[in-house]
């Protein structure tokens, strides 16, 4: 039996997004291996109280938080990037101690993986696996313009990053020194040169666990039709395109918007929503708990998803296993995610002509019931098959099996 090192700064049970990723992934790795988990000390409570018996002698969690000055950055939009960097510093000694302990065949870097931010494990152990990481995702240039000063700034620094990567020794050491690299997108493997492409392998690292499919939208074929967006309010996520197409679908249309999630977008959103005079037909709900979220889900028709830049959004997983079709882009993480079986997938255009896109592609699921079902039912089959954590264990156990014949060879 294989015993192997994580580094899963977000790691939680029942949780969606990075948390219920560590949570699953290092579940599964558990099932055929000893695993030595590293995590933030804020999860241990949840993390002991519902950690399944059947591998209970196969993982092993280390907990470790930075001092409270650093936590307080946490908090911060921007500030959690600060404080993860110092996480990160501050577990090399735990690292540099249970590799005195333990005989490890691996270590990885699981969650919050992305080519600018640093892991430091490949330092203390050679046979390092790195992934899934994100960070070549971008927002069309054609969106650049509709973006605040300020986000396009922040957007032309992803972009002067993306184009000096290979001047980052960190990233090139990472990179060099990695037994696999794991890309949650195309657009993240093409920021590495062709000499380490035979490393690089595509994993999505969103998954459904079972007990969401208890969850099932009821098709309504009249009265008000409900489309929902379960979303941070931040501007990648492209919330005012959705908010600009309810105004194009002819008031004939009986439908109401609810959009769940907070964020500094909040009040743009809210002042859209104002100006194009459509309060009548949108309402917003603060961040409320998943189980609440798959609750609301449930009782919707159509699930809009306009986001510009994604790698794998549990957010827009969870609604395709409850059945929601979808409205997207045909861009970035969503084009892995969905198919046009479960899925409307917009063109990338324009700020002015994508709205008018939603638009249609919305009456037309409105006007045509029997689609609605089927893109559904389909979305439902596609998490079923592809995007669940049983499929995720058997891909690493076969991973470590070729990793071991390499060795052995």
């Amino acid at each position: 039996m294989r015993t192997i090192l994580v580094s899963a700064y977000a790691c939680e049970p029942l949780q969606g997004s990075e948390q219920g990723v560590g949570w699953n992934m290092v579940l599964q790795m558990a099932r055929q291996n000893k695993v030595h988990v590293i995590t933030r000390a804020n999860n241990q409570k949840a993390i002991e109280s519902n950690l399944p018996l059947d591998i209970k002698n196969n993982i092993f969690f280390h907990y470790y938080d930075t001092s409270f000055f650093i936590r307080k950055f946490k908090k911060k939009e921007k500030g959690v990037y600060f404080y993860y960097i110092c996480w990160q510093i501050g577990i090399i000694p735990l690292i540099w101690k249970l590799t005195k302990l333990y005989h490890f065949n691996y270590s990885m870097h699981l969650t919050f993986g992305n080519v600018w931010l640093p892991t430091f494990l490949p330092f203390f152990y050679p046979a390092f696996i790195w992934g899934p990481i994100g960070g070549g995702e971008s927002i069309p240039y054609s969106f650049i313009r509709s973006l605040s000063l300020k986000g396009r700034l922040l957007q032309l620094i992803r972009y002067v990053l993306r184009s000096t990567m290979l001047l980052n020794p960190l990233f090139l050491y990472t990179a060099l020194t990695s037994k696999i690299i794991f890309c949650r997108t195309e657009n993240t493997s093409q920021l590495f040169f062709k000499k380490l492409q035979n490393k690089i392998h595509l994993l999505a690292d969103g998954a459904i666990e079972p007990q969401v499919f208890i969850h099932k939208t009821e098709f309504h074929k009249d009265g008000i039709i409900k489309l929902i967006i379960t979303s941070r309010l931040i501007h990648t996520k492209n919330i005012i395109t959705a908010i600009k197409a309810i105004n194009y679908i002819p008031n004939s249309y009986n439908i109401k918007l609810t959009i769940i999630g907070s964020g500094p977008e909040k009040n743009n959103i809210e002042m859209a929503i104002k100006n194009l005079t459509i309060k009548n037909r949108v309402e917003m709900i603060s961040t409320v708990s998943r189980k609440e979220v798959l609750q609301m889900l449930e009782k919707s028709d159509i699930y809009l998803f306009a986001s510009l830049k994604e790698a794998c959004n549990l957010s827009l997983l969870e609604a395709m296993a409850v059945g929601l079709p979808v409205i997207c882009l045909n861009w970035s993480g969503m084009a892995i995610s969905t198919d046009d079986s479960c899925a409307i997938r917009l063109p990338v255009t324009n700020p002015e002509q994508m709205p008018k896109d939603m638009a249609a592609a919305i009456c037309k699921l409105i006007d045509n019931p029997e689609m609605r079902q089927q893109m559904g039912n389909a979305g439902r089959e596609r998490i079923k098959s592809v995007f669940n954590w049983e499929a995720k264990g058997v891909f690493m156990d076969n991973l470590f099996a070729e990793l071991d014949n390499k060795k052995n060879e």
